[in-house]
């Protein structure tokens, strides 16, 4: 079925780089190796939701954004500790994919089962089942959104982190691009910058996962967004491997601000079974 909408990848995206305002309600819910690189250590920085009991519970919530409903999935830990100061991974679904895809059988993008309850994730619904990010309008809502959370839930302000697959990693280049100020790090796999990549001084780490012989994003696409991200993190072109699954991290990037490049052979327009991994282990370096 994922080649169904594939095919349909590029007659329908569009790319560009427009309030806020969020008034939630909720819905019940349906039913590796570390890197070898010194992790960035920070203390955790709790959110107001930190104290209390959780206003958010696992489910379907909605907030209004730019005058339209907007809804997300959010899973929390089967043992939430209001005192401790959780993670947040933001799961971006695929073109004509959905929130319920990321949160359901993906279980998104197999991290949630690494994490053993340690993080709370969110799964957020693109409009038209896509991330076009038209006048920005998504970036505000995913700005909402996390707020929503943080406000809502005990999380760590210095631990939000994006990742997505093909539309969704495109939207997660728009996120490491503009939203650095409330997000450390981002993975996209298959993407692009076809959901548009505004200017900010706000710098994100960054992994990408492409293979070489994805029809439907082109490889050299995924390499465009990463060599902006190489430029942005003032990185040189020297690299050494890293991981366990052919990924190189380049070299001489400002601070705790590294980016990594996974580019396999094969795989086509799909994300590889390493993804999670890989994105955990990274994600576990900024701690």
């Amino acid at each position: 079925m994922r080649f169904v909408w594939a095919a349909l990848l590029f007659t329908t995206l569009i790319a560009c780089g427009e309030g806020t305002g969020a008034t939630s309600t909720s819905a019940a819910t349906p039913a590796s190796p570390p890197l070898p690189s010194t992790a960035v250590a920070a203390p955790a920085t709790g959110t107001a939701g930190c104290g209390g009991g959780a206003k958010l519970a696992t489910g379907l919530h909605t907030l209004t954004s730019d005058s339209t409903q907007r809804s997300y999935w959010i899973e929390m830990p089967a043992a939430y500790d209001r005192n401790k100061a959780y993670p947040v991974i933001i799961g971006l679904h695929w073109r004509d994919g959905s929130a319920a895809d990321v949160y359901g059988w993906s279980g998104f993008f197999g991290l949630k089962n690494l994490y053993g309850g340690d993080a709370i994730f969110v799964a957020p619904q693109g409009l038209d089942a896509g991330w076009a990010n038209t006048g920005d309008r998504d970036i505000r809502f995913l700005r909402a959104m996390i707020s929503e959370v943080q406000q809502g839930a005990c999380t760590d302000t210095r631990r939000v982190f994006a990742t997505g697959f093909s539309f969704g990693g495109m939207m997660s280049n728009a996120i490491g691009c503009q939203m650095g100020d409330v997000v450390r790090a981002i993975v996209p796999m298959a993407g692009s910058l076809w959901s548009g990549c505004a200017d900010s001084s706000n710098k994100v780490a960054a992994l990408f996962i492409h293979a070489k012989d994805d029809n439907t994003v082109p490889y050299s696409a995924g390499m465009q967004a990463r060599d902006l991200f190489l430029k942005r993190n003032s990185c040189s072109t020297a690299t050494v491997p890293v991981g366990s699954n052919g990924c190189v991290e380049y070299q001489g990037c400002d601070g705790g601000k590294p980016v990594i490049w996974c580019g396999t052979e094969t795989g086509g327009h799909w994300y590889p079974n390493f993804s999670a991994q890989e994105s955990k282990a990274f994600f576990d370096r900024f701690k």
